[in-house]
């Protein structure tokens, strides 16, 4: 899911290539990532972007965003809607095999779709089990052919077959082990050697019968965890480190002044995720529209962005980046207005007994912890008091925010292509899913019929043009509302040493298997392919 507070790095409008010459098989490199993830196994799995990483190198998905935001089959031959969207129909590349020697087949993906929808005896999907929700069955067509039947129609579930990486084929063998969550069999372009789950390291070797012939190049990636920013980048600098993700613009100041040292790939604008504050607002003061205008005239986010990100990250004044559909360019979110905002707290604190007051929860990351005393520093001149409990690390942060136990937190999500990825983090319901809770990513609580209705229209609606406009409308009232404290968007770059090539790995697959004309997505939200990595 989303990721705790770091920080961003200057924004880019073209994400540059890393050609390096010709690819060279062989080698190992070492990969840095912030945080630690101690359970692979996907149906269950809480997984920010270290852990999608790791899922990357192990796991294909069946379908991938190419270059200009579609989705395009990758397992899958083929993914296809009925014309009303009832129904989608996957067909899949013959051919392939788990790292174990099982097929991947229509039996194998059935079995997946539906642990992932929560239909599984063998794994739970606490948080998938909801993401999956309209799923009605899934059926086996024919050995290579599988059929998702929807409650309601479905326009854009062709996004959910990736999820961001998250939705990974996880093989049979896997799915029925009782050790499921480190017993890690995909069918990607790696093959687990050895993980570590109270440390969070991975080793991951090469899958000599991989699908993509040729692919990968390298020998071997080790994934090792350092969670904090300046950390990460001591390493990297030492050569302890040959590759490394980062969203934080203090950190990219440094990594740019390495010079010839460093390579570095940012993620262009237009879809970027956003950083910003998530209050639960079933608690006091946030479950009051009034209090949280207070809150966000109280912010100077410029002087914020300014500590944080040397002033170069682009403010976010909605959940949308700039190329995403709902997209709109001030969706009502108030402006910075200290004079304002003291009166609002002095209403609140009239109405309950002269109190105005929240904790903030922050990671371990030094940036996240400075960030954490800026709000709070801030938010006094205006009169709210804002707590600063133990720094923690991100997984906790994580768990906490499902099970509702945190006023506010810094959070970093929404990486946008599709509008309908925000149905699984906004859409508010009372109502239990199919595991007996309520939407468990929603990790504000948001509940406004009037956004679910734009979400539940936006859905079903085949017309791009009437999409985009109701999509606009939810991310109006969600903005308007104060229901989150939008921060900046957060451009990622992956930082490699000069003789670590190909991070944007090679163009996609055609119906044939073979190496495409389509390029992949650019850096994503930390998101790369791994396949294309190679050593010079």
């Amino acid at each position: 899911m989303g990721a705790a507070l770091g920080a961003v790095g200057t924004a880019s409008a073209t994400a540059p290539s890393q050609n390096g010459g010709k690819p060279k098989t062989g080698g190992s490199i070492t990969y840095g990532l912030e945080a630690p993830t101690t359970n692979f196994c996907l149906p269950n799995a809480q997984l920010a972007i270290s852990g999608i990483a790791v899922t990357t190198a192990v796991y294909d998905t069946l379908t991938v965003p190419d270059k200009d935001g579609k989705y395009v089959p990758y397992l899958a031959e083929s993914v296809n809607p009925s014309p009303d969207y009832m129904s989608w129909t996957i067909k899949l590349r013959p051919g392939i095999q788990f790292h174990n020697g099982e097929a991947l087949d229509a039996n194998a993906v059935k079995q997946n779709l539906d642990a992932y929808a929560g239909k599984s005896s063998a794994v739970s999907a606490p948080l998938f089990g909801f993401v999956m929700t309209n799923v009605d069955s899934v059926n086996v067509v024919d050995p290579m052919t599988v059929q998702v039947n929807m409650k309601s129609a479905w326009v854009e579930f062709d996004q959910y077959l990736w999820s961001t990486g998250r939705l990974g084929i996880v093989a049979p063998a896997q799915l029925n082990s009782p050790n499921c969550q480190t017993n890690m069999i995909g069918t990607g372009p790696f093959k687990l050697q050895n993980f570590d789950p109270v440390t969070g390291n991975v080793d991951v070797v090469k899958n000599p019968n991989y699908w993509r012939k040729g692919f990968p190049y390298l020998d071997e990636i080790k994934f090792v965890p350092v969670p904090d920013g300046s950390q990460r980048f001591t390493q990297f600098q030492g050569s302890a480190l040959d590759i490394t993700h980062d969203s934080v613009g203090r950190d990219l100041t440094q990594y740019q002044g390495l010079g010839s040292q460093a390579t570095i790939t940012k993620q262009p604008n237009g879809r970027m995720e956003v950083t910003h504050t998530l209050p639960n607002l079933t608690r006091p003061p946030f479950d009051d529209p009034n209090a949280r205008k207070a809150i966000a005239e109280g912010i100077d986010r410029n002087k914020l962005n300014e500590l944080v990100n040397d002033g170069k990250a682009r403010l976010a004044n909605g959940v949308f980046d700039s190329k995403v559909e709902g997209y709109m360019a001030n969706a009502g979110y108030p402006k910075f207005n200290p004079k304002d905002a003291k009166k609002l707290v002095d209403q609140y604190k009239a109405a309950h007994g002269g109190t105005f007051e929240f904790s903030y929860q922050s990671t371990t990351d030094q940036l996240a912890i400075d960030t954490a005393r800026f709000l709070k520093s801030e938010l006094a001149k205006v009169g709210i008091t804002v707590n600063l409990p133990q720094p923690t690390d991100q997984p906790t942060v994580i768990n906490q925010a499902i099970g509702g136990n945190v006023d506010t937190f810094g959070w970093r999500n929404y990486p946008g292509l599709v509008g309908d990825t925000m149905y699984v983090w906004f859409y508010g319901t009372t109502q239990p899913n199919s595991q007996g809770a309520r939407n468990p990513v929603n990790f504000n609580f948001f509940n406004n019929p009037q956004a679910n209705q734009a979400l539940d229209q936006a859905r079903a609606e085949p017309d791009q043009a009437k999409r985009a406009q109701l999509y606009s409308d939810f991310n109006k009232t969600l903005t308007s509302n104060v229901s989150d404290f939008w921060g900046w968007y957060t451009p990622w770059f992956i930082a490699t040493k000069t003789n670590v090539h190909g991070v944007l790995g090679p163009n996609l697959p055609d119906s044939n298997g073979n190496t495409g004309s389509d390029k992949p997505t650019p850096v994503l939200a930390g998101y790369h392919q791994m396949l294309g990595l190679w050593k010079g």
